[in-house]
């Protein structure tokens, strides 16, 4: 098996983010390999994703312009927190049911490794949750690396 070149990072902006975001660098760094960042932000089933969303002072906006933008400010935060890492690295916020989404990017973009963390959820949440990392593990043209994170408290 060749070496990763190419390695995406799907994240959920959950504190256990910033380990799966490390622990990538260091496993691409021997290899040189570029790191890929990416949060996918999921429209709520029930609620329409153009919604405005309004208060006084504030300019409407969609409820998925807010999402964005707010995913986006909270990623980029995350990545600046992070020393200078020895790869290169980028990340972006993507818009679409998270496990497609990543399985799309991951196959469009060429990607040798997934590397992305689980919470190892068990049970009703589970079910109630579904699993983002099984369905990419199950689904995946590429080799994925699955992290148990910590859950919040």
């Amino acid at each position: 098996m060749p070496a990763p070149t190419r390695v995406l990072v799907p994240v959920d902006l959950s504190e256990g983010s910033r380990s799966v975001i490390d622990y990538a660098i260091q496993l691409a760094r021997p290899f040189g390999a570029t790191v890929h960042v990416v949060h996918a932000w999921e429209p709520p089933q029930y609620v329409a994703p153009d919604l405005l969303v309004a208060a006084p002072g504030w300019n409407s906006l969609s409820l998925e312009q807010v999402a964005v933008e707010t995913a986006t400010r909270d990623l980029t935060a995350l990545i600046n927190s992070l020393e200078k890492p020895p790869v290169a690295l980028t990340h972006k916020v993507l818009v679409g049911e998270a496990a497609s989404t990543i399985l799309d990017l991951a196959e469009q973009g060429k990607y040798d490794l997934i590397i992305m963390g689980t919470h190892g959820r068990r049970g009703l949440p589970k079910l109630l949750l579904g699993s983002v990392a099984q369905k990419v593990v199950s689904r995946s043209h590429c080799p994925v690396l699955t992290l148990h994170v910590a859950s919040e408290k």
